[in-house]
């Protein structure tokens, strides 16, 4: 993923010291950095439990291992960007095909890997996926409301083996990746928010 610069917040302050008018300075940033991406973001399920009933070393061996699993299977399918911070892990792709079909496979390798959280529990991952204009940076991540959306799914609303779809992701995807979805909806401080949910848990073989 290319921009012309590395530093978004850099560039703001450079052009608030210019004295540049908020119109131009809008202008220039979604010029310099703006594109239209799948944003990807995954988490972790049980982190803060998991860390107090077994502690964080525990843990952090799950998140390597999970890591290890995952980059190489984003990179077949053309991630753009790959972060890790904390439990989580922040992606982008050119398409929400793309972001969908790493979602799926990336889950069937966790699981097929048996990762453990305890004797009784396995680790899981849930992915929030949205597609839409952004603003991109490699020093700062990405910004706008597909973003905001895909965090919001990936990290508060999807359970364990789920991957849920903003409304802008589910309607970029082809039609025969749309089987199994369900639409769904949530009000998450005074704003509804409508979205599509595919229980991995639920199908026989999840990773085609």
């Amino acid at each position: 993923m290319e921009t012309s610069k590395n530093d978004l917040f850099q560039v703001i302050r450079e052009h608030l010291a210019e004295g540049m008018d908020f119109q131009t300075m809008r202008k220039e940033l979604w010029q310099n950095f703006g594109g239209q991406y799948a944003t990807l973001v995954l988490d972790c399920c049980q982190f803060t439990r998991v860390t107090q009933e077994s502690g964080i070393v525990h843990f952090l061996i799950c998140l390597l291992k999970m890591n290890d699993l995952i980059k190489p299977i984003f990179e077949k399918y053309g991630c753009l960007s790959f972060r890790s911070e904390e439990d989580n892990i922040y992606a982008e792709f050119k398409t929400a095909n793309q972001a969908l079909a790493a979602s799926r496979e990336a889950n069937h390798a966790v699981k097929s890997a048996k990762l453990m959280l305890n004797e009784n529990e396995p680790f899981q991952i849930c992915i929030g996926i949205g597609y839409g204009n952004v603003l991109c940076t490699q020093n700062n991540g990405v910004f706008g409301d597909e973003m905001n959306l895909a965090s919001k799914l990936g990290e508060d609303i999807a359970e364990g083996e789920e991957i849920l779809l903003t409304e802008a992701a589910f309607a970029s995807i082809e039609d025969k990746y749309k089987t199994n979805f369900k639409r769904k909806s949530i009000t998450v401080s005074g704003v509804q928010i409508s979205y599509y949910s595919l229980k991995l848990n639920r199908l026989t073989n999840y990773s085609s």
